[in-house]
């Protein structure tokens, strides 16, 4: 029998895996956390066909870093707008040389409380005249101390009589008083032995009546009108609502 050639056979290990046969396993993926407002992105893009993905992601990083600017420097530029304008009322606009509404209409107020308090001692308390001009001041000086405080001291139910903002209401009040008024004083010429020569409650007539004419002159219309022009754009409209930033009233 011829011996059998086991030169060319090669040693294998009788077990096991040889070096040649391992290999390294591949290290563990990193586990991603994605922010609920990249999910978001993400849940978009799937839902969007393939040619579309990119397009989407690209677009939607561009409104990110968009947006990021408008907050950063937008809405601090708009919010310190917004309390100028707002401030107005008790500063002032630049175009009216130091006059301010709110110091103007405070003098419709003291010279009408004035006023009426000749008018009672004069024509009596019970006059309808009066009762009807003390009845316009109280409502004036509800509305006027809601918008003093900023919605802090509520104008009282009887001033249902008037409508809309607290702007608008002391607006509508500011001409109620105005006419009662006017009313209360023709009815103390009637009384008066000289019409034209009244005394003190003259002077505050006058007064009561100038602080209508310079109110009328005024320019915070003007600004407030300026300002919501300006917001009522995009971005200055989207970045007024994500900051609460809220309209400025017409005295209209």
């Amino acid at each position: 029998m011829a011996n059998a050639d086991f030169s060319r056979q090669q040693n294998r290990p009788t077990g096991g895996f040889d070096a040649s046969s391992y290999r390294a396993a591949a290290p563990a993926e990193e586990e991603v956390r994605l922010t609920p407002f990249q999910q978001k992105l993400a849940g978009l893009e799937k839902a969007l066909p393939a040619a579309l993905g990119k397009q989407a992601v690209a677009a939607a990083l561009s409104i990110v870093v968009m947006l990021a600017c408008f907050f950063g420097f937008g809405g601090a530029k708009l919010r310190a707008k917004y309390d100028t304008v707002k401030n107005g009322f008790t500063t002032g606009v630049s175009a009216d040389s130091g006059y301010t509404l709110n110091e103007e209409l405070t003098t419709r107020l003291n010279t009408a409380a004035n006023i009426i308090t000749t008018a009672s001692n004069t024509l009596g308390a019970d006059s309808t005249e009066v009762q009807t001009a003390q009845a316009a001041l109280d409502s004036f000086s509800a509305c006027l101390g809601a918008v003093q405080s900023n919605g802090k001291i509520h104008a009282p139910d009887s001033l249902s009589v008037y409508t809309g903002g607290r702007m608008h209401m002391l607006y509508q009040s500011n001409e109620t008083l105005g006419t009662a008024i006017s009313q209360l004083y023709a009815k103390l010429q009637e009384q008066a032995a000289d019409p034209m020569k009244m005394g003190a409650v003259q002077g505050q007539y006058s007064q009561f009546n100038s602080a209508q004419t310079i109110i009328s002159n005024l320019h915070y219309n003007d600004a407030v009108q300026g300002y919501q022009k300006d917001v009522g754009c995009f971005p200055a409209s989207v970045l007024g609502k994500l900051f609460g930033i809220q309209e400025v009233e017409l005295f209209a």
